[in-house]
């Protein structure tokens, strides 16, 4: 799941025009990491454990057993606890007193739930909510493959979404403990109001015209995702889709966060065979992760990663130099971390370096045979035939032959030559790590000198590799390249102290 490192959730919603939407500029994002900052979270265990899935009773042995997890049965829940967040994570019929602990929106029915006036009782229908103080979370479902789905959506977008057939369907905000139709928002009605349809080879494609310039050949544009696709699918030996992918193609960051209740540029619903993705930046990427199919994180991310890294051997340096940043890493801590994957960008560095090494190494179907197991252990001994400290030793090894010697900091001077530049706006670089902001559009302001260039300076350490764009101040204002097309991420290699100049003809927001 592409998400360019975790977003801060306090963008203001600009899309909607009504007046229900334009309530939420007040409430978006208002619940952003109380959830996962502060207070501990207990996942609450229902008492009919005879009747989950062989893969859901496995899954809670392994976090009991982990000191970083606090799994309760519910009769075992006290007084105390109820100051926690209580993640009831498991089919709704092994709950015996859930109603105890529900918000007054939400209804246990006898095939399902009832949120509001909404009923959602499909085998695949699922519910995450927070409680309007933020002091609880619940995730329900009806079936493990529902639970499977919600469980990679765990971010705080709003109050609740409800997941239908693997997918995002409905997101809104509660009054207090209460459901309020106004706060409701059918994301797919949405979505199917405001988007247009394409439909290529291999995908059928949704997406908002302001993604494109008018001078664009949207034909063309959507064939080079089709073989940007076909060229994955052959390197990484991935059958052919069965069915065309669903491609969401958002205009901004606001919009994606909107219409599909998810943060970050991409986000991937394996079974849906469906992804969201602000413009077509990380459309193969997410595709990937579809393709793959049901994957642990580390493993997900790490295939993207090695798939990107062996087509560009600066990627592949880029991905070098940032685990060579932190001499503490340790791959041994990184694995069994399990699947709390932060997203940073070592998280998704260090994935797509020991899936490099896996790969060289063993090959990569059985990377990909390893890549379900949640227990990454035991992936290594029944497919690699190896123990966890033999894959760890042999990580270090190619991690040493592989090493970035990452030397002195260097001087990165950039001047960028800019035309039709509003007095009131300035010109921001934006990119791939803390400097630049992990590309939340206004990383670094440049200052406008009295020759009319746009300058400013950063020191990176010799050896590292970024990616960077320009913008003035937000996606929606980016530059564009010289024939009024959006580019891709300028890559840049730190040698020695030096100039980067730029010239921007045109911007995002000023396309004819």
């Amino acid at each position: 799941m592409l998400k360019q490192y975790f977003i801060p959730f306090f963008v203001v919603l600009i899309y909607s025009t009504s007046p229900a939407q334009n309530s939420l500029d007040s409430i978006m994002f208002q619940y952003g990491h109380k959830f996962w900052g502060g207070s501990k979270c207990i996942f609450v265990q229902g008492l009919n454990r005879n009747g989950f899935p062989e893969k859901l009773n496995k899954t809670y042995e392994n976090w009991k057993s982990d000191s970083l997890m606090i799994v309760k049965q519910e009769d075992e829940i006290d007084s105390s606890d109820n100051k926690n967040h209580l993640n009831f994570w498991g089919p709704i019929q092994s709950y015996k007193y859930l109603n105890l602990y529900l918000p007054a929106a939400l209804t246990i029915i006898p095939n399902g739930f009832k949120l509001g006036e909404h009923q959602f009782t499909d085998s695949l229908d699922a519910i995450s909510l927070i409680s309007s103080d933020g002091s609880k979370r619940f995730q329900l479902a009806n079936s493990l493959e529902g639970l499977l789905s919600l469980w990679t959506t765990f971010q705080d977008i709003s109050q609740y979404f409800v997941m239908q057939k693997y997918a995002i369907t409905f997101h809104g905000f509660l009054n207090g403990n209460s459901f309020d139709e106004s706060k409701c928002y059918d994301v797919t009605a949405l979505r199917n109001k405001a988007l247009i349809q394409h439909s290529t080879r291999y995908y059928k494609f949704f997406y908002d015209p302001a993604v494109f310039n008018s001078s664009q050949n949207i034909d063309s544009l959507f064939a080079q995702e089709d073989n940007k696709l076909d060229s994955a699918i052959q390197e990484l030996h991935f059958e052919k889709p069965k069915r065309k992918i669903e491609c969401y193609l958002y205009k901004d960051l606001e919009q994606k966060y909107f219409m599909s209740a998810t943060p970050g540029y991409g986000n991937p619903f394996i079974k849906a065979f469906q992804n969201h993705s602000a413009g077509f930046g990380p459309a193969v990427h997410e595709s990937i992760h579809i393709l793959h199919g049901d994957a642990s994180t580390i493993f997900a991310e790490g295939l993207v990663g090695y798939y990107f890294s062996s087509r560009d051997s600066l990627e592949w340096k880029k991905t070098k130099s940032i685990v060579s940043k932190y001499p503490s890493f340790s791959m041994r801590d990184f694995l069994n971390n399990g699947n709390r994957f932060d997203f940073s960008e070592l998280s998704y560095a260090a994935s797509a370096h020991f899936a490099k090494y896996l790969i060289d190494t063993y090959g990569l179907e059985k990377f990909k045979a390893a890549s379900p197991y949640e227990d990454i252990k035991k992936a290594f001994e029944e497919i690699y035939k190896r123990s966890f400290d033999d894959i760890i030793l042999g990580w270090e090894a190619y991690y040493q032959s592989n090493k970035i010697q990452l030397g002195p900091e260097k001087q990165i001077m950039f001047e960028v030559t800019a035309n039709d530049i509003p007095d009131t706006c300035s010109v921001y670089l934006s990119g791939d790590n803390d400097q630049l902001g992990f590309w939340n559009g206004h990383g670094f302001r440049l200052v406008k000198h009295q020759n009319g260039l746009w300058c400013g300076a950063l020191r990176f350490a010799e050896g590292s590799v970024f990616s960077y764009k320009i913008t003035r101040g937000s996606w929606d204002k980016e530059a564009l390249d010289s024939k009024g097309n959006i580019p891709g991420n300028s890559v840049y290699e730190v040698k020695d102290n030096d100039t980067i100049h730029i010239v921007i003809h045109s911007w995002k927001d000023q396309k004819k």
